[in-house]
C-alpha cells in the first residue's frame, strides 16, 4: 500500500485529505507542523509528501530544502498564496506540483494520482517502464518511442508531453494546464493558444503516420483540451 504523509497545520483540511486518500487505498499520515513531518520521514518510508507552505515554526520551503538534502521523494505542495513568485519558488526547491487553496477533492486527489503514477513510471527498470498501446511503444526508462518497431525521434518536451498523456488515460487537459506540466510556470509568460495546438499537431503527425490507424489516439475534447484514448 502506497505511503502519504501530509503536513497542514489545518487539522480539519487535514482529517478531510486522510479520509479521502483512505478511500483511495492510501496509507495516510497527518501531522501538524515541518518539524513533525521531517521526524516522520526519518522513521517511515513515504510515496508522497503533501505539504502546507504556511506552516507555524518551520515554514513549508524550509522543510522542502530539508527534505531534498536526503530524499527525492515526490513533494506536492499547498499554498494559500495566489503569488506565481510562491509558486515558482516552490517548483525551484523541488516541489513535483503544487495547488492553491481552495481546491476541489477531485483535482486534490487527481494530482496525487498523476504524481506517483509518474513516480512510478520514473523509477521502473526498463522492461516495467514500457507503455505499450497497439504498435505504439513507449519507453520511459530510456526515454524512446516505437511506432512499428520503428523509433520516432521526439524532442525532451515532446516526449514528456506523450507520457503525460498516456500515463493519464482518458484525463482531459487544458491547453494551459499542458502548458504548465510541460514547460513550467517560469516559461508561463510566454504561452501562446496557438504555439500549443501547432506543438499538438506537430505531434500527432510525427508519431501517427496511418491517421485511420492511429489518429484517434491524442484526442482533441473540442472546447476543453486533449486527452489520450484508445481508439
Amino acid at each position: 500500500m502506497m505511503r502519504i504523509l501530509i503536513v497542514e497545520d489545518d487539522i480539519d483540511l487535514g482529517r478531510l485529505l486522510v479520509n479521502c486518500l483512505k478511500k483511495e487505498d492510501y496509507h495516510t499520515i497527518h501531522v501538524e507542523n515541518g518539524i513533525l513531518g521531517l521526524e516522520k520521514m526519518k522513521e517511515i518510508k513515504f510515496d508522497l509528501i503533501i505539504l502546507d507552505i504556511m506552516l507555524p515554526e518551520v515554514d513549508g520551503f524550509s522543510v522542502i530544502e530539508n527534505i531534498r538534502e536526503i530524499s527525492s521523494i515526490p513533494v506536492l505542495m499547498l499554498t494559500a498564496k495566489s503569488e506565481e513568485k510562491d509558486k515558482v519558488k516552490g517548483l525551484k526547491l523541488g516541489a513535483d506540483d503544487y495547488l492553491t487553496k481552495p481546491f476541489g477533492i477531485d483535482e486534490f486527489l487527481a494530482r496525487v494520482n498523476s504524481i506517483i503514477r509518474r513516480a512510478n513510471y520514473y523509477n521502473q527498470d526498463p522492461e516495467k517502464g514500457i507503455i505499450k498501446y497497439g504498435n505504439i511503444e513507449l519507453n520511459n526508462y530510456y526515454r524512446t518511442l516505437k511506432v512499428n518497431l520503428r523509433e520516432i525521434p521526439l524532442s525532451n518536451k515532446e516526449f514528456d508531453l506523450l507520457l503525460l498523456l498516456m500515463t493519464n488515460e482518458n484525463h482531459i487537459f487544458t491547453k494551459e494546464q499542458l502548458y504548465d506540466q510541460i514547460w513550467g510556470l517560469e516559461e508561463y509568460d510566454s504561452y501562446d493558444e496557438k504555439n500549443m495546438v501547432s506543438f499538438i499537431s506537430k505531434l500527432r503527425k510525427k508519431i501517427f503516420m496511418d491517421e485511420e490507424e492511429y489518429g484517434g489516439f491524442i484526442e482533441t475534447v473540442y472546447g476543453l483540451g486533449y486527452r489520450w484514448r484508445i481508439k
